[in-house]
């Protein structure tokens, strides 16, 4: 807006009191300065005045009349006065145009300065932003997911929180295929490439698994390394019949409660029979080596299991341990009337079995071979890891005090027992690697069935050769093998 439009809504009383104020404080100095200036440019000197009287005389000197020389002198002052006028008004627009634009830069100015002072708003706005999305954003997603990354060591330790888990989780699902040290990489928004490395080896190779986390979900590169075992790796899965039996009487128990014929096959184990898993092993590399499942033919106490596997010389022997609840089924004594078993429906003994179906094939290190670097609540989880604590590791006598604990069965179940309750306690953990196999809740509840029942060995598995594994097959607590060959 220009000057004069201000002063056109100043006429009309259209401004502010303060914009008012300021024209009328303008107008009075303008009109100030244009008298000053009249007064000093508009009053004649004396060097007019004499030559005005010398104009005057030399008027009379030449014999005119007076009153023409004064005439004349009237209208030229007269003339200077309009001339004084026209000079003072082209001063006043003058002075007004230099006001209008002195008021118009200082506008700009103050444009300028505000424009500026946005875009270094907006320049740092958009600065901070960045720094945000690129170095906070991608922590803050990641807080929402599973972190393998996360440092639980001390101050003479470092060890992320996925090398805890997967030691645990491996002893307990992965017989023979223990992992305890896992390479973690953020890479921001809740994305990790991972690396679960293997550190012992019994085939002098060492072969480690890449993959990534994304958002909680977990993908290896290689998926047929770290397979948990086939879901009939034992004898004893899918099998009736009662603790107290020995293994082939199960089997027998078992065609009966489903009225099999006597050449129907009952044995659900992936070695097959006893005598295909015999020929199978005499069909191993004598080279290699194996991971061997190996039921035994009774169901044994820890104590007894213990014993007996001490005397063998054996490698990281795993225990399988029962972990559900046997169920007690009675067939209707009605049904059971009809049936051909009718002589023996009378006292229901056979229609009593206790179900042994469904081994959950989890277990536990009793022989490790080897141990790892890690700290943990004790109080809340004792005997988590037995030989990896991190403030005994230098004890030259902590190994053989762990193999001497790992005899007795109270702190051994004690050991199973906190294995089932740390996973339980990694929801996130447990459901990325495990799915819905098992909730935390199912967890739990073995745990307590083993705090309440002790420990109850079906099988073990040990890592071996031919030779041994074919040993192994003669005894009698042993029903039969079945092998996987060791990456």
């Amino acid at each position: 807006m220009t000057y004069r439009e201000l002063l056109e809504l100043y006429k009309a009383g259209e401004l502010e009191l303060e914009q008012r104020k300021r024209i009328e404080k303008d107008i009075e100095k303008q009109e100030a300065i244009s008298d000053y200036l009249y007064e000093q440019e508009g009053i004649p000197g004396l060097e007019d005045v004499f030559a005005e009287e010398d104009r005057n005389r030399s008027v009379f000197a030449d014999g005119r009349q007076t009153e023409t020389g004064k005439e004349k002198a009237e209208a030229d002052q007269e003339q200077r006065a309009r001339d004084q006028r026209r000079k003072n008004k082209n001063r006043r627009i003058t002075q007004e145009e230099d006001i209008d634009t002195e008021f118009i830069t200082m506008i700009n100015r103050s444009i300028r300065r505000a424009f500026r002072r946005l875009g270094l708003t907006v320049l740092a706005l958009a600065f901070a932003l960045i720094l945000f999305v690129q170095f906070c954003f991608p922590t803050i997603v990641s807080c929402f997911y599973y972190n393998p990354a996360e440092n639980i060591g001390n101050k003479d330790y470092t060890i992320n929180k996925m090398s805890r888990d997967m030691a645990v989780y491996s002893e307990v699902f992965l017989p023979g295929k223990r992992r305890v040290s896992v390479e973690a990489e953020s890479k921001g928004y809740g994305k990790y490439n991972i690396t679960v490395n293997q550190t012992s080896s019994f085939t002098r190779n060492l072969t480690d698994v890449s993959g990534e986390i994304v958002r909680g979900k977990l993908r290896y590169y290689d998926n047929n390394i770290l397979k948990t075992p086939v879901s009939n790796a034992f004898a004893y899965s899918n099998l009736v019949g009662k603790e107290e039996n020995t293994l082939e009487e199960n089997l027998q128990c078992t065609r009966k409660y489903f009225q099999l014929k006597e050449n129907e096959e009952v044995n659900m184990c992936a070695a097959g029979t006893k005598e295909q898993s015999i020929e199978s092993l005499k069909n191993l590399d004598s080279q290699k080596m194996y991971i061997g499942y190996i039921s035994l033919d009774k169901i044994m106490s820890y104590a007894d299991f213990k014993k007996y596997v001490d005397k063998q010389d054996l490698s990281e022997v795993w225990c399988a341990v029962q972990v559900l609840e046997a169920q007690k089924d009675k067939e209707d004594l009605e049904e059971a009337a009809d049936s051909s078993n009718k002589d023996k429906a009378e006292t229901g003994e056979e229609y009593i079995t206790d179900f042994l179906s469904g081994a959950a094939n989890i277990g536990f290190l009793c022989v490790p071979s080897y141990n790892a670097a890690f700290n943990w609540d004790d109080k809340k989880y004792p005997a988590l890891l037995p030989g990896c604590e991190t403030d005994q590791m230098d004890e030259p006598d902590h190994w053989d005090s762990v193999e001497n604990n790992l005899k007795k069965e109270n702190y051994a179940r004690q050991h199973f027992v906190s294995l089932l309750n740390y996973l339980s306690d990694q929801k996130q953990f447990l459901k990325m690697i495990a799915g819905d196999d098992y909730s935390p809740e199912a967890l739990k509840e073995m745990a307590s069935y083993v705090k309440k029942n002790g420990l109850k060995i079906y099988g073990f598995t040990t890592i071996a050769d031919k030779d041994t594994l074919l040993k192994l097959s003669k005894q009698s607590e042993v029903y039969e093998i079945y092998t996987e060959e060791l990456n």
